[in-house]
C-alpha cells in the first residue's frame, strides 16, 4: 500500500506482530510455535518473552501469521516453562519483527509527516539494525522531529530510515506529536485446549 506522501507501507495484521500484541494488551501467557524453527514464550502480564532454540528468528517474525501455533498457558505452566531462562523485555521481539518485515516500507499507522520523539535508546547492540541506525536514533532522541525533516538532514536512504522508525513505532519506543493512530484493541487468545474439551462433552452428550 502507498500513502499520499508516496511511502510504500507494510501491514503488521497478519504477521506475529499481532499475536503478540494480543497477549501483552490482555496480560496472556502464550506460546508461539513455528513448526521447524522454534518457539517464543510470550509472558504478556510481565512483559517479557523467552526464545527457545531458535534456528530462524529472521524466518519467525515474516511468516504469515497462520503458520504459527499460539497455544494459551497458564500462568504455573508458563512459569515452569521459564524455568532457568532469563526474560527479554517483549519490545526486542517486536522491534525485531517490525525490523525484517519493512523491507523500506514503513509500517501502517506511520506517515513521512509524523513528528516523532524516540522515548528512549534501545539497546542496539542487541537488535537488528542499518548502518545509520545510531545517527538516526541520535537525531530523534534529542529532540521531535517529523521522518520527513530527518530524511533531508542525515541525507541518507529513506527506506533506512523508514525501517528503523517503523521497528521503534511497533515496539513502542516512539512519541508521536501530531495525533498518533491509536494502536487496535484485541480480544483475547483463545485458549483451543478449553475449547476442544468443551466440544468433545457436547459432542458426547
Amino acid at each position: 500500500m502507498t500513502s499520499q506522501s508516496g511511502a510504500a507501507h507494510f501491514s503488521p495484521d497478519n504477521t506475529v506482530i499481532t499475536p503478540v500484541r494480543r497477549a501483552v494488551q490482555n496480560k496472556q501467557d502464550v506460546l508461539l510455535t513455528l513448526d521447524g524453527v522454534g518457539q517464543v514464550l510470550v509472558r504478556g502480564a510481565l512483559g517479557e518473552c523467552l526464545a527457545g532454540p531458535m534456528n530462524n528468528l529472521m524466518k519467525f517474525c515474516t511468516v504469515p501469521v497462520s503458520h504459527i501455533r499460539v497455544a494459551v498457558l497458564e500462568t504455573d505452566e508458563a512459569t515452569r516453562q521459564a524455568a532457568g531462562q532469563t526474560g527479554r523485555n517483549i519490545d526486542e521481539l517486536l522491534w525485531t519483527a517490525a525490523f525484517h518485515l519493512s523491507q523500506g516500507h514503513l509500517m501502517e499507522g506511520c506517515n513521512t509527516f509524523d513528528v516523532v520523539q524516540f522515548r528512549h535508546w534501545p539497546n542496539l547492540s542487541r537488535l537488528p539494525h542499518t548502518p545509520n541506525s545510531m545517527r538516526i536514533v541520535a537525531m530523534l532522541t534529542r529532540h521531535p522531529t517529523s521522518i520527513a525533516l530527518a530524511h533531508r538532514l542525515l541525507k541518507i536512504e529513506a527506506k533506512e530510515l523508514y525501517q528503523v522508525y517503523s521497528a521503534a513505532r511497533c515496539a513502542g519506543l516512539v512519541r508521536v506529536v501530531n495525533g498518533a493512530v491509536p494502536e487496535p484493541v484485541l480480544k483475547p487468545h483463545r485458549n483451543q485446549t478449553l475449547l476442544s474439551s468443551l466440544m468433545s462433552k457436547i459432542v458426547g452428550l
